[in-house]
């Protein structure tokens, strides 16, 4: 399928799910991670975590706490285009910053630049860490804010992920904070245990744009119905919640890397 073909299939999902998250009640989880609830011993892992000859996992000499997988980094170069940059991407959102829950009717956006300083931070906050480290190159994937509900029992939360793309086309879900190798998903693997009702999708090629053309004149261009994805929307108080916090959270990163540069 090409890609304004899968532009065109996102557009509509976007306009579905955001009806379907309309319908549904679901308990909000919010005082947990991913992590906890589905990553804990399972997620995915392509390698095994250990060699019969030669230890797999080693650790930089300086003393960071970020581990290196050799055999983890190979598959990532095998199946991801710039598959180099994921890997290093991965390895901070999984292993360096830990899951901080906010406090109730808190949802603030930190940026990359205070998500690695702090080392702590939630679902977007590992979100937009990752996608700092890979912003300049063509990536293939999208930043998804939606909910995910265990099929299980059916406990649900709100939820900011990253979905990859292989270079055949397959789907990954990337998900930071667990510790382990085990976080970039094929898509089909979560389906037996969860259902991903996404809201809103911005595919990786358009953050920048978006940043850089649409978030400086959003709230007049949205107040005056010009903004081109609002035909789509039957709830676009959420799509428009959403812009002003990248609108808040991109304005601050911007001024804290040029801040960087004196």
């Amino acid at each position: 399928m090409g890609k304004n073909n899968k532009s065109l299939k996102y557009v509509l999902m976007v306009a579905v799910s955001l009806s379907l998250s309309c319908m549904y009640c679901f308990e909000s989880c919010a005082d947990v991670s991913y992590a906890d609830l589905f990553l804990a011993g399972k997620g995915y892992k392509p390698v095994e975590d250990a060699w019969p000859i030669k230890p797999l996992i080693t650790y930089p000499t300086d003393g960071s706490t970020i581990p290196d997988n050799q055999l983890y980094r190979e598959w990532c170069v095998k199946t991801f285009k710039n598959g180099e940059q994921i890997y290093e991407a991965y390895k901070e959102i999984a292993f360096e910053i830990n899951y901080r829950a906010e406090p109730a009717k808190t949802d603030y956006w930190q940026t990359p630049v205070e998500t690695r300083k702090y080392k702590q931070g939630d679902c977007e906050d590992s979100v937009f860490l990752f996608f700092s480290k890979l912003s300049g190159l063509d990536i293939d994937g999208d930043i998804v804010w939606g909910w995910v509900v265990d099929k299980e029992n059916s406990t649900a939360f709100a939820h900011v992920w990253y979905q990859l793309f292989d270079k055949r086309g397959r789907p990954y879900i990337v998900e930071g904070f667990s510790k382990e190798w085990n976080g970039i998903i094929p898509v089909e693997m979560l389906t037996e245990g969860e259902r991903r009702v996404p809201t809103f999708v911005l595919s990786h090629k358009q953050v920048n744009r978006v940043v850089d053309e649409i978030l400086p004149g959003f709230d007049e261009s949205f107040e005056d119905d010009q903004f081109p994805w609002t035909v789509y929307m039957n709830n676009s108080t959420v799509i428009k919640e959403i812009f002003q916090k990248l609108q808040v959270m991109f304005a601050r990163y911007q001024g804290q890397l040029n801040q960087s540069l004196y």
